[in-house]
C-alpha cells in the first residue's frame, strides 16, 4: 500500500519563492498546470501551507539573500519545464524524474 504525502501547491511565483526561502515546506517539484503556467509543489506534512500563505500575504519577513537564491532556483525549475515541453517529454516522464 502506497502512502500519499500531503502536498501544498501554488501557481504564484512570489509565494513559491517565499515558501522556498523560508524553508519550512520542503520543495518537491514543478509541474505544468495546463493553463500555460506552472505549479510549485511543496511537501506539507503538517498541513501548514495555507497558514504560510496567510503569513506571506500579511508581510512575513525572509532574508533577502534567501529570497534571491530561491527566485533563481524556481526560475531554473520553470526553464526546465519549458525545455521538457519543447523536447516533447510527457507529464509522466517529468513526474517520475523531477528536476530538483
Amino acid at each position: 500500500m502506497t502512502t500519499i504525502k500531503p502536498e501544498f501547491a501554488t501557481k504564484s511565483l512570489q509565494l513559491g519563492i517565499y515558501l522556498h526561502a523560508n524553508g519550512q515546506l520542503p520543495f518537491l517539484r514543478t509541474e505544468p498546470s495546463g493553463d500555460g503556467k506552472v505549479m510549485f509543489i511543496f511537501r506539507d506534512d503538517g498541513g501548514q501551507g495555507q497558514q504560510f500563505q496567510l503569513e506571506y500575504s500579511r508581510g512575513a519577513v525572509v532574508a533577502a539573500r534567501n529570497l534571491f537564491a530561491s527566485q533563481t532556483f524556481l526560475r531554473q525549475q520553470i526553464s526546465g519545464i519549458s525545455e521538457n515541453l519543447k523536447n516533447g517529454d510527457s507529464l509522466d516522464d517529468r513526474t517520475r524524474h523531477p528536476r530538483i
